[in-house]
């Protein structure tokens, strides 16, 4: 399926100005009947995508090229539908090493690395719309942090700030 899904992105949806730079397609999530994609244009937008057996559910590129500082930060970028909930977010400058929701473990995927290196993409995975926040807990040259990463306001399930 990933790679139909990716011959499917790259015939029909990312060509020409959101085709994928150097770095090329960055695989969310898969399953078994579709896809998720991240991408960096040569312009250094952020592009994203779902892709199922009958074509795209969602398509979207960011309209300006990311700008990245030198500051730390969580960002959040995309929500995806996918066989579930998908937030894609960004870590500048650091590496997310875990994350809970409502206290509990959440898995977090690392998508990959754009903007030269200085932003992190990862997903969190949701059965359904989930609202609140997660807390992640983050790496920096030894040291560590934590961050809320907000997810929104829809759907029953909750993940409160622990």
């Amino acid at each position: 399926m990933i790679n139909r899904t990716r011959t499917t992105l790259m015939t029909s949806g990312a060509a020409g100005p959101d085709a994928p730079g150097s770095q090329g397609l960055m695989l969310i999530e898969a399953w078994p009947t579709g896809a998720a994609y991240a991408w960096e244009t040569s312009d250094r937008r952020l592009c994203w995508a779902s892709v199922g057996e009958t074509g795209f559910s969602e398509r979207a590129c960011a309209t300006d090229p990311m700008a990245i500082g030198n500051s730390r930060g969580v960002d959040p970028l995309a929500t995806l539908f996918t066989d579930g909930w998908v937030r894609l977010f960004a870590a500048d400058h650091q590496q997310v090493t875990s994350a809970t929701c409502g206290g509990e473990p959440l898995e977090v995927r690392r998508v990959g690395t754009v903007a030269d290196g200085a932003r992190t993409l990862y997903a969190v995975w949701f059965p359904d719309y989930t609202k609140g926040s997660i807390t992640l807990l983050l790496s920096h040259d030894g040291t560590t942090s934590k961050a809320l990463l907000q997810l929104g306001d829809a759907g029953d399930r909750t993940c409160a700030p622990s």
